[in-house]
């Protein structure tokens, strides 16, 4: 999955074509929730791709086209950007570096999050991160919710900022995924999103 930056500066380049999400706490709060299954579930993963509107390691965009059909709030279109990023992000880095992986396709943990902290820990710092924990500190999350339990949007909400924040987690160089790898995905990642988008509006 991408980290909490990579979500929050995915769904800001993506508000900035859409003024009514540019500055709107609740969005950023949905950008960063479907994550808090780590809160209800622990390091138990089965229910991540439900959660994750089937888009957890593809892109499956009619999913997220069911979901904002019945959900439309700015939390809610902020939970379909995030699960439309996770879903291009796996693709993304696995053709990008096939040296991350193992024979069996499983990814190399020590280099995957290795890189991933140490360069959303930097994007924190270099790109807006603090304005933009602000937000999501700000935001407002529904108290029925279908997918998560209110208390979990909550609770992953103060564990990040406390996370972003101190960044006591030691990082190390930076071995493929770098801060350029992510703003190239920034960008490369609008599309999806915006077809996605673009189709819930005239449906």
């Amino acid at each position: 999955m991408a980290l909490l930056m990579v979500h929050l500066l995915v769904a800001q380049r993506w508000a900035q074509a859409h003024a009514e999400y540019r500055d709107c706490p609740e969005f950023y709060l949905g950008a960063i929730s479907p994550d808090a299954i780590y809160i209800r579930d622990g390091k138990d993963k089965s229910h991540k791709d439900e959660i994750h509107l089937n888009n957890w390691l593809a892109p499956h965009p009619e999913e997220v086209l069911a979901y904002w059909r019945g959900h439309h709030e700015p939390f809610d279109v902020g939970y379909g950007i995030h699960v439309l990023t996770d879903a291009q992000w796996a693709p993304h880095f696995r053709a990008c570096f096939p040296e991350i992986l193992y024979p069996d396709g499983k990814v190399r943990t020590e280099i995957y999050y290795g890189d991933t902290f140490a360069t959303d820990y930097a994007l924190y710092r270099e790109r807006d991160g603090e304005r933009l924990f602000g937000l999501v500190e700000k935001g407002r999350a529904p108290e029925d919710h279908p997918k998560l339990p209110h208390y979990a949007f909550d609770e992953w909400r103060k564990m990040m900022v406390e996370e972003y924040r101190t960044q006591r987690r030691p990082t190390e160089p930076v071995r493929l995924i770098d801060r350029a790898f992510v703003e190239r995905f920034i960008e490369d990642s609008q599309q999806l999103l915006n077809e996605t988008y673009g189709r819930d509006e005239h449906e």
